[in-house]
């Protein structure tokens, strides 16, 4: 009795299990040909996924993206690609590549909002305020309702000094996301040109604390605590920035800005030597290398730095000067008191450069005289004893003495 009930029940659950199979195999068929008809129904193009943008730290993930992004714009040349590579060259200060990719991706779609802000982004970058405007408040009107956007926008207004605008535009940013650094940053700015340097600082301190990697929080710390003469922090700033953003030419010259502050002025003299080679069109260090090498009278030296700084920005305040200056030590007179003239047309306010082209004239006519002159910036020490032209001791100079000495009072007048 006792095998049969063991042997029914085996037979019971065989027939269980015979009938479960079908369904299973059904389930399973009918799963495989759903991913097959996937597959075959998915359009090829769709299946390039353009990547999420790296962060800007990881170079080799950084190409990694531009090469897909490169060859999806090769292959069907989509506008998502063209504005995603736009953002990718931007992370990495590619500007002129930046504004081309983002051009042209609104050439082929002019309505997303967000490729304005791209644009916009860009033209700030290169210092186009004006233009970047426009285009954000394009993008503004396209409906890019994000955080990134306000706060572009709280900057461009800050920078033209209306800072109602710019507070209402950071509102809406910590609004929509309370923990942008960047908001933070902004607002500090604004605080700082009101005048409380104290409350700006926590701000700067609070945008670091929100977003670690924002290069402009670390420039504007560093650049409060020089101007306050903390060097110890300015550096400490400078250096953390490093680690994060490391050949950056604008933390370069900080850098050479900071030594030169401290009077480290061979420091300085490498740090702006290596930001010209990272950013050759540097003119800023340029300027601040010609001044420590004319002080160091390597004039030869100097007037190439100058000569470039003219070159790069032929507006610079009183470069012409400087270049007369430097003329003037070599012995090039007569090109002296060109720049010297020049400089004198564009501000005649610039009592040096009119000084500077009186000495230039009279060396140039009067090359063997005794007129070794020194310039403004090396005379040493205030109330330094001034060349004066040599008297002529065959002609006897006689004082003139008053007949009468003039009264008020009363009874003098008769």
């Amino acid at each position: 009795m006792i095998g049969r009930a063991k042997e029914s029940k085996r037979e019971r659950a065989k027939e269980c299990h015979n009938r479960r199979r079908p369904a299973t195999l059904l389930l399973i068929h009918a799963f495989a040909l759903s991913l097959f008809l996937c597959g075959c129904d998915a359009d090829p193009r769709q299946q390039r996924r353009i990547p999420p943008l790296p962060t800007a730290s990881d170079s080799s993930r950084i190409e990694a993206a531009l090469r897909t992004l490169t060859r999806a714009i090769n292959q069907s040349s989509p506008a998502s690609a063209y504005a995603k590579r736009a953002k990718l060259y931007l992370s990495i200060n590619r500007t002129k590549e930046a504004l081309e990719d983002i051009d042209e991706a609104i050439s082929r779609n002019n309505t997303e909002g967000a490729y304005y802000l791209i644009r916009a982004q860009v033209l700030r970058t290169l210092k186009l305020p004006d233009k970047a405007l426009d285009n954000a408040q394009r993008a503004e009107i396209l409906g890019a309702d994000t955080p990134e956007l306000y706060t572009l926008l709280a900057d461009i207004w800050q920078q033209r000094n209306q800072f109602a605008k710019a507070r209402l535009y950071l509102a809406k940013a910590l609004q929509m996301a309370p923990y942008d650094g960047e908001a933070y940053f902004f607002n500090g700015l604004i605080t700082a040109k009101q005048g409380d340097t104290s409350q700006a600082l926590g701000l700067y301190q609070q945008s670091l604390k929100l977003k670690p990697r924002f290069l402009e929080t670390y420039n504007q710390l560093a650049a409060v605590y020089r101007s306050l003469g903390d060097l110890g922090a300015a550096l400490t700033y400078n250096e953390q920035a490093i680690r994060y953003f490391p050949n950056n030419p604008r933390l370069t010259f900080g850098r050479g800005m900071i030594y030169q502050a401290g009077g480290r002025l061979d420091s300085a003299l490498t740090f702006y030597k290596q930001t010209v080679l990272l950013e050759p069109t540097y003119y800023q260090a340029n300027f601040q290398a010609g001044l420590i090498l004319q002080r160091w009278k390597a004039y030869t030296q100097a007037l190439a730095n100058f000569s470039r700084v003219q070159q790069l920005s032929p507006q610079y305040p009183r470069i012409d000067t400087y270049i007369g200056q430097c003329q003037e030590q070599l012995g090039m007179y007569e090109q002296a008191v060109a720049s010297y003239t020049k400089s004198a047309r564009q501000n005649p306010a610039d009592q040096q450069a009119v000084a500077g082209m009186w000495r230039a004239q009279r060396r140039m006519y009067s090359p063997s005289s005794d007129n070794s002159v020194l310039l403004p910036d090396e005379s040493g020490a205030a109330g330094a004893e001034q060349p004066t032209a040599p008297v002529d001791t065959r002609m006897d100079i006689q004082t003139i003495q008053p007949r009468s000495r003039l009264t008020t009072r009363p009874d003098s007048i008769k």
